[in-house]
């Protein structure tokens, strides 16, 4: 795959109207969520990338991230220089490459999913050139890496069968497998890794055990659920939500497993990533024919 120009200015402009855009809150089923903070709701950053991202990692310590985007018939992953706003490096993968995730030890992965099977791919963090493929047997739907450095957690199925695949990436194995909400679309382990979340379409967040996967607890954010990311302490977790140019982010605070504040989030918002130090909040978006990172300072 070409690397691809691209016109800064042009993404910049488009980006900001994206925003604006994209502002808006959604009902949630027990009586309604806190209003939509209008502060800080611009980004301090936007970065270009390709049209039709759909997902990307958190960034590393050279100041880099990848994304996985492309059209039906060609997909690529992409490593971002956030200073530089543009691609430094890019790599052909398979057509059936949906989501993309990388260990704090620099292990790439990419999820697969095909109409019925799955895979995780494993690739160097700085060449993306691949190390080894991990079977599955349900398509992957999300892709999160665990704290430890080197486990990872797909959750892969299709509607009415889902399960967390918890993956040594040293090993290049399934440990295990522990059973998640039929129509589940994102997932994040805690930082112990003793349970993931888990959401649904419908804004429920479902706790899960990693060892067992016994259900420790359901709540519920607001209807049209897309994404998670959680902060490094475990205390907060974001949920990425809406439809359409209509999206948002609730911040959760879990010891209470209430919303405590949301945000506007830009419209076609596909993905959320957490920086390292939890400080900055990376909404990717994608489109046809559009392609950015927003970052966003937590309030």
């Amino acid at each position: 795959m070409k690397k691809t120009k691209f016109s800064a200015l042009l993404v910049l402009v488009l980006g900001v109207g994206v925003v604006a855009a994209g502002c808006g809150s959604n009902p949630a089923p027990q009586g309604g969520l806190p209003k939509v903070t209008s502060s800080r709701a611009k980004p301090i950053h936007i970065i270009p990338t390709p049209s039709n991202t759909l997902a990307g990692t958190a960034p590393e310590t050279n100041g880099t991230m990848w994304v996985v985007a492309g059209s039906p018939t060609s997909h690529g992953i992409y490593q971002i220089d956030l200073a530089q706003k543009k691609v430094v490096g890019s790599l052909s993968v398979s057509n059936h490459a949906t989501t993309i995730a990388e260990s704090s030890t620099g292990l790439l992965a990419v999820g697969m999913a095909t109409t019925r099977s799955g895979a995780v791919q494993f690739r160097n963090g700085s060449s993306g050139a691949l190390l080894a493929t991990v079977p599955l047997s349900g398509p992957v739907v999300a892709l999160a890496p665990g704290a430890d450095g080197t486990t990872f957690y797909a959750l892969n199925g299709t509607s009415g069968n889902m399960a967390v695949a918890i993956i040594n990436g040293q090993k290049d194995h399934v440990e295990s497998s522990i059973p998640a909400p039929g129509d589940s679309v994102s997932i994040v382990p805690a930082p112990n890794e003793q349970s993931v979340y888990v959401l649904q379409p419908n804004g429920v967040v479902s706790q899960i055990a990693t060892a067992g996967g016994h259900l420790s607890t359901q709540f519920s954010v607001g209807h049209s659920g897309r994404a998670l990311a959680i902060g490094p302490n475990g205390n907060t977790l974001y949920v990425l939500k809406g439809q359409g140019s209509v999206r948002n982010v609730a911040i959760i605070n879990l010891a209470t497993e209430s919303v405590k504040k949301v945000l506007p989030a830009p419209a076609n918002s596909q993905n959320l990533v957490l920086s390292p130090n939890g400080r900055i909040l990376y909404d990717v978006v994608g489109a046809i024919g559009l392609g950015n990172v927003q970052a966003f300072a937590v309030p």
